[in-house]
């Protein structure tokens, strides 16, 4: 499910972030301003907030943040070098590149957040939750059972200790009905 997102919307959005948030690294605003004015960059442009393995991606910070001012990723390779990045972008503007912007605010900017591609883990990262969640639910059920047979088991005590022999009866069944539990 991926959300298109016009060329427009993304160069006004990077014009905005220009505008509203000063930059910790100083030529990385030469590179924003260039990726707004190319039209093909700007087709193959996702705004995402993880760096993909193997592919393109521009990490840019305001100042607000705590993160790296600039960094580039292309395949393995990485560089704090604008200049290298920008000489990248010229050499091959139909690449695909991913841009994560770091700046104050960015988790409730609606204008952002439309502009995100949607993360593509979130099927593994479900499967996983459910997984923990059964496995995490099981052992809450074998504690309970653990800690019912435990509270049996001094009942029975105490009804042989009365001579209680119905009541003996009956916990010995539960204790049974419990362990078949426990079993399983």
């Amino acid at each position: 499910m991926n959300n298109w997102v016009s060329t427009a919307e993304k160069s006004s959005f990077l014009k905005w972030f220009l505008q509203h948030h000063q930059l910790k690294h100083k030529d990385a605003r030469i590179l924003i301003d260039y990726l707004v004015k190319q039209h093909p960059i700007l087709e193959n442009l996702s705004f995402t907030n993880s760096i993909k393995q193997g592919e393109k991606t521009i990490v840019i910070s305001s100042m607000q943040s705590d993160q790296p001012g600039f960094v580039y990723y292309n395949g393995k390779r990485k560089t704090e070098d604008v200049s290298k990045a920008l000489g990248d972008l010229m050499n091959q503007p139909a690449d695909k590149l991913n841009i994560i912007l770091h700046f104050y605010g960015k988790q409730s900017n609606q204008r952002f957040l439309q502009l995100l591609e949607p993360s593509r883990d979130y099927f593994v990262r479900y499967k996983q939750f459910e997984e923990y969640s059964n496995e995490t639910n099981l052992l809450i059920e074998k504690t309970l059972i653990d800690q019912e047979i435990k509270k049996v088991r001094e009942q029975i005590d105490e009804a042989l200790d009365q001579n209680d022999k119905q009541l003996f009866n009956r916990l010995v069944e539960r204790l049974q009905q419990l362990k078949e539990l426990e079993k399983k």
